[in-house]
């Protein structure tokens, strides 16, 4: 990028974006003028900082959604109620 200044009118801005464009691309900054007076000016914005959002942890919601295994005696107790041993 250029450090200079440059130039364009309003007439230029109107009917050739593309050359101001270019103009605003190498030097940065574009004074754009109206009548010869300098009026605006035109300056490529800044990106944003891309927030990263953190990737959805898979393996946990698997494990918060697993049924809880039965322990020993809640097994045997299982199988007793079924068989009618209570």
């Amino acid at each position: 990028m250029n450090t200079g200044t440059a130039t364009a009118s309003i007439r230029e801005l109107r009917t050739d974006f593309r050359a101001v464009k270019r103009k605003i691309e190498e030097f940065g900054r574009v004074t754009i003028t109206d009548n010869g007076e300098p009026a605006y000016v035109m300056e490529p914005v800044a990106p944003s900082a891309k927030k990263q959002t953190p990737l959805p942890d898979y393996h946990a919601r698997v494990l918060r959604r697993q049924p809880r295994a039965m322990t020993r005696e809640e097994t045997q107790r299982f199988h007793e109620e079924n068989r009618g041993d209570c």
